[in-house]
């Protein structure tokens, strides 16, 4: 469906209200920490992130992505725990997809501000005023 989603396991897609929602979870794959590099995968938890990403169809996508939280068990790291990032598909703190990003930034960019303002109201309006294009 989309390239960026060939890191996770795509669980379920489905249409609700206008919305395609997709769930998903990450691959168990080894991770490395962000402060020591060195890789984990002693899991401390899973929990669930929204990311909104670029629309399908004239339709806004929603991912339901299921996570994990790691231990970094190197012993001179000060980081304990730390959540995985999916390349292409998340970054820390984010609700939107890089991709998706991107093209709200460059809205804003391209069409001067108040342009891309009003260009991303409207496609707010479209996404029901959700997550997906909101500044």
């Amino acid at each position: 469906m989309s390239p960026h989603l060939h890191a996770v396991r795509v669980e379920r897609v489905w249409a609700a209200g206008g919305v395609v929602r997709i769930a998903a979870r990450t691959r168990e794959l080894t991770v490395a920490c962000p402060d020591c590099g060195l890789g984990a995968t002693r899991v401390h938890s899973r929990y669930c992130r929204t990311l909104a990403d670029v629309a399908v169809g004239g339709r806004p996508v929603l991912i339901r992505l299921s996570v994990r939280r790691l231990f970094c068990d190197a012993p001179g790291c000060g980081r304990r725990t730390f959540a995985e990032q999916v390349e292409g598909l998340t970054v820390r703190y984010q609700r939107r997809s890089p991709l998706l990003q991107h093209l709200v930034e460059m809205a804003g960019v391209l069409l001067a501000g108040r342009g891309g303002a009003r260009l991303l109201q409207i496609l707010k309006g479209r996404c029901h005023g959700r997550v997906c294009c909101s500044m």
